[in-house]
């Protein structure tokens, strides 16, 4: 059997990439010029409003549970098992506080997702902040002194803040391309995350 000549020349190859390349692109943004991609302008403010409803719900939830950890840090808590309840407790109340604002039907799909990621990053707060404290009470078992148990203390909060700060930056780009998608998909200035 004779090999047939490639009939693929390097221009033919760029051409045939040029035009998969150009057609999806000059599609979408005649698509998006035209706002084809709004069927009903009825229905695009219904997911609009429902969009920024849900975000801000989620927005408030985030806040209040800062403020709520920052509270804790002021408080005058002596007991760390009383301390450890509290903390608990104030992650599984987030979670199923944002179990619920999922539950708005019409919002856009990013918005959910945005809420998915914190969501898993709360829960993997939670065995972070109960590692912290088991280490505390194991090491304040041993009876140091007051210099050593503060500064075994200072290394585990500087451990404790690289792991939150991992925690966050890790999922940041996603979240960034969400957040900035939604604005300009909806044109409004959601309160920041």
């Amino acid at each position: 059997m004779e090999k047939q000549p490639s009939q693929h020349t390097p221009a033919s190859i760029a051409r045939n990439i040029g035009i998969g390349v150009i057609t999806p692109v000059l599609a979408a943004t005649i698509i998006y010029f035209f706002g084809f991609n709004r069927n009903d302008t009825t229905e695009f403010k219904k997911k609009k409003d429902a969009t920024v409803r849900t975000w801000s719900a989620f927005v408030q939830n985030k806040s209040i549970f800062s403020t709520v950890f920052k509270q804790m840090n002021d408080s005058t808590i002596t007991d760390i098992e009383v301390m450890r309840s509290r903390v608990n407790h104030e992650i599984d109340i987030t979670l199923d506080n944002m179990e619920n604002i999922k539950k708005e039907p019409n919002a856009d799909q990013r918005v959910y997702s945005t809420i998915d990621i914190t969501m898993q990053q709360i829960k993997e707060i939670k065995p972070i902040m109960n590692k912290f404290i088991d280490d505390m009470i194991a090491y304040s078992a041993t009876n140091p002194s007051d210099d050593a148990l503060k500064t075994f203390a200072v290394q585990k909060q500087e451990d404790i803040v690289a792991q939150m700060i991992d925690l966050r930056q890790r999922d940041s780009v996603r979240l960034s391309v969400f957040y900035d998608g939604l604005n300009k998909d909806y044109d409004v200035t959601l309160p920041k995350h």
